[in-house]
Order: C-alpha cells, then sequence, then structure tokens
C-alpha cells in the first residue's frame, strides 16, 4: 500500500507495546494506487441502484427503510422488527433471505435470545437489511428471487454497471462477501471520488436521500454505540459514516471524503484511529473517541489495563 496518510495505533501494557495498527487514510485530493475491498463500507453506493429503479416507477422509499437497507445492523429489536414489517409490506418471503443465520452484534439482544432457548436466524444478520433490498429490487425489475447473490443475476448486473461508472473502472474485480453477496475490490481515491461524481449527476437525488436516511436514523444504520452510529450522531454537521469489516470505515460530509483502511484487519485499530482523526480535524465530537478508548482500554473489573496511544 501506498503510505499516503497513516495513523499507528500503539496499544501499550506497563509500558511494553502490545500491539501496533496501521491505518492508511484515503481521500478525494490525493492520488494513489492502492486497491482495497471496502466491504460493507460500500453499501451507501450499493442501495443507489434500487434507488434510482424506484424512483423511475415513482415509488418513494422513506429515509426509515433506506437506512436499513443500507446498514449493517446489530440485531436489536428495532432492527429486526423493521426487516421484518417491511418484508410484509413489501410481500417479500423472508426464507428467500440467502445472509445466514448470525449472532447479533448486540451482546444483550444475543444473551437474551439463549436464555429463551431461541435460535440466530437470518434477521440476526447483520447484513439483511440489504438482502431484503436486493428482494425489493429484484421484484421491482420482474427478477427472479433465486440466486439474487451471484453477479449473474440482474440486480447485480445492475449494481456493476453502476459502480463501473460512480467508481470510473470499467474493470471491476469482485470477491465474495461474508454475507454471500459480491464484495468489490476498488481504488480508494476513486471510492471517496464518487461522491463528488454522484453530486454532479443526473442522480444526485437519491444520493441526497440515502445520505439525508443516514443522518435521520443513524441508531439503525449500526446500533447502540456502534462506531459508525456514534460518529453520525456526534458529529458538528450533517456527515454519513460506515464500517466495514476488516478494519475499514467511510467518512463523508459531500464535501470531504475518507475511506480508513487497517492494515491488519482490525476493528480496534479503525475505530480508534478514525475517531480521533475526524476529532482532531474538527469533523465530530470528542464522544466517539473517549467511548472507544474506554471500552478497549479498561477491563471487567472496570480497571484501566492498557494505554492507547493514536500518532
Amino acid at each position: 500500500m501506498s503510505k499516503i496518510n497513516k495513523l499507528d495505533v500503539l496499544i501499550e501494557r506497563e509500558g511494553f507495546i502490545e500491539s501496533i495498527h496501521n491505518v492508511f487514510i484515503y481521500d478525494n485530493f490525493n492520488k494513489t494506487n492502492d486497491f482495497i475491498f471496502p466491504r460493507s463500507s460500500v453499501k451507501p453506493f450499493q442501495i443507489l441502484p434500487l434507488l434510482i429503479e424506484a424512483k423511475n416507477q415513482n415509488i418513494k422509499f422513506s429515509n426509515e427503510e433506506v437506512a436499513i437497507f443500507a446498514s449493517s445492523h446489530s440485531a436489536e429489536v428495532i432492527h429486526t422488527d423493521l426487516i421484518a414489517r417491511l418484508a410484509l409490506k413489501y410481500n417479500i418471503d423472508l426464507n428467500h433471505l440467502l445472509c445466514g443465520p448470525q449472532r447479533p452484534f448486540h451482546e444483550d439482544t444475543a444473551d437474551s435470545l439463549l436464555k429463551q432457548n431461541k435460535k440466530f436466524n437470518q434477521l440476526h444478520n447483520n447484513c439483511s437489511g440489504k438482502h431484503l433490498s436486493m428482494l425489493i429490487f429484484a421484484k421491482l425489475i420482474d427478477a427472479s428471487f433465486e440466486n439474487y447473490t451471484s453477479r449473474e443475476h440482474e440486480t447485480q448486473i445492475r449494481i456493476e454497471e453502476y459502480f463501473k461508472k460512480i467508481f470510473n473502472d470499467s474493470f471491476l474485480v469482485y470477491s465474495v462477501d461474508g454475507c454471500g453477496l459480491p464484495a468489490l475490490k476498488v481504488n480508494p481515491q476513486d471510492f471517496c471520488l464518487a461522491v463528488n461524481k454522484i453530486q454532479e449527476s443526473a442522480d444526485s437525488d437519491v444520493w441526497y436521500q440515502m445520505f439525508s436516511a443516514y443522518n435521520s436514523f443513524p441508531e439503525l444504520i449500526g446500533g447502540t454505540n456502534r462506531t459508525d452510529t456514534n460518529i453520525i450522531k456526534h458529529s458538528f454537521n450533517d456527515s454519513l459514516a460506515k464500517s466495514g469489516a476488516e478494519g475499514v470505515l467511510f467518512f463523508t460530509n459531500n464535501k470531504d471524503t475518507f475511506l480508513f483502511k487497517c492494515l491488519d484487519g482490525n476493528k480496534r485499530g479503525v475505530d480508534l484511529a478514525a475517531t480521533k482523526f475526524l476529532y482532531d480535524k474538527g469533523f465530530i465530537s470528542s464522544f466517539p473517541y473517549e467511548y472507544i478508548e474506554k471500552f478497549y482500554s479498561t477491563n471487567t473489573q472496570d480497571i484501566k489495563n492498557i494505554k492507547i496511544n493514536v500518532i
């Protein structure tokens, strides 16, 4: 990776450096030859072809619906109940969801289900909102629900064509994401520049709706004290933040755009570096960093047992 801008997250125990996380910071101004998998950080872009098709059919999704479609939720009740209601509204059988069962990210929810001897199901998968949106997309374009996660499915073909346009790359490379949908590999600067490109396009209205949805329903995007949710809630101006697996976080206020990538794929590293950077640059309050710093430096006896430095 080219070292355009980098932060080191140092984890110290008794004065000894126990771990170091290298976090790269990409933006819409500095050129890079790097490529990364943005993982779920791509969801704000991934939802746009559905919104464009809905607009063409004079269908208007609410901000609440858009937020859960573009989320990586914690499977709290507000998330799973909403997805279940939307499945009924749009007449989608949840058995068609191919994301698979998953333990909820929200520990209290997971513990409560276990105490009730209830099994985790596909609604608890953090990508279930996105998968529901894919089924709704398929329904709008009269495509089959079968194999909707395949790159050969009409929904994925349309998304890929849109990605080629906004990311300025006709030869995009894909793998398979944890939820089964295609996982894009992209140049980080092109990823950041896409925000400007869409705002200047004929479909800028769908971007602004998606952006508004993130700001109207931050708790749906992640969940209670999730880092992207906290960044949105504690930004000084309307902003979008979206975390992705393997240490990725995307932030934009529609003017300044950043993509953070922790080289070792560590969530702790990217959360600490991104929140510290955004606070130091005046985009957000100190709360997101202070919360995550305390979370990672305090043990179960509420004793601060490690020191964290972001340099």
